[in-house]
């Protein structure tokens, strides 16, 4: 069996780059970076700077490596329930899945507004649409569900939305439009 290289997401921590122990880390947003691990299994020992240089391999070509090698895995992604919210399953680091770029731009159409997921944990990716209250209420419960349980793979309590194939911090906040002012409401003149 060959060992192949993917990308998988892992919490951002201060990692010494003079340490050749320490893994390959890319940033990726929110307190997620990218590392790179062997497999399968995926997820158990990522890429150190030891082993790129014992590799001789250039760091573009590890990220173009395991983006090439995600890529040709995306047949293996499963898609579990139906809206307001869908599950990932992919090798157990279904939250590698954000990389993929193919496999979004598919699902945009499947969930109403923009793409907004969960990965509380490496292996857990919901998925729903920024215009579907319930789907949102539900990610943000299997979020709290997956901190509470204290899953080994921990990565982020933030919800994302898709934005023009880009990966952003979502806020439900919704702005109010602003509210009429009655005149009994106006500010009087002169007075702050």
């Amino acid at each position: 069996m060959q060992l192949a290289l993917l990308p998988v997401l892992v919490p951002l921590r201060e990692v010494r780059r003079d340490d050749l122990h320490a893994p390959v880390l890319d940033d990726f947003m929110g307190g997620l970076g990218v590392g790179y691990s062997y497999g399968p299994p995926f997820g158990q020992r990522l890429v150190t700077w030891a082993d790129l240089q014992r590799m001789e391999m250039p760091r573009r070509m590890l990220r173009r490596q395991a983006a090439h090698n995600l890529d040709a895995r995306l047949d293996s992604v499963a898609v579990h329930g139906q809206p307001p919210a869908l599950i990932l399953n992919f090798d157990g680091i279904a939250s590698t899945l954000l990389l993929a770029e193919a496999l979004w731009a598919g699902l945009e159409r499947s969930v109403p507004g923009e793409l907004v997921v969960g990965v509380p944990a490496r292996d857990v990716v919901i998925v729903t649409g920024s215009h579907s209250p319930p789907g949102l209420a539900k990610v943000r419960r299997a979020v709290d569900r997956v901190f509470f349980a204290g899953d080994r793979h921990l990565l982020s309590r933030k919800m994302l939305v898709r934005r023009r194939g880009i990966w952003e911090l979502f806020s439900d906040v919704r702005s109010a439009p602003p509210m009429p002012q009655s005149s009994v409401d106006a500010p009087i003149p002169g007075y702050a």
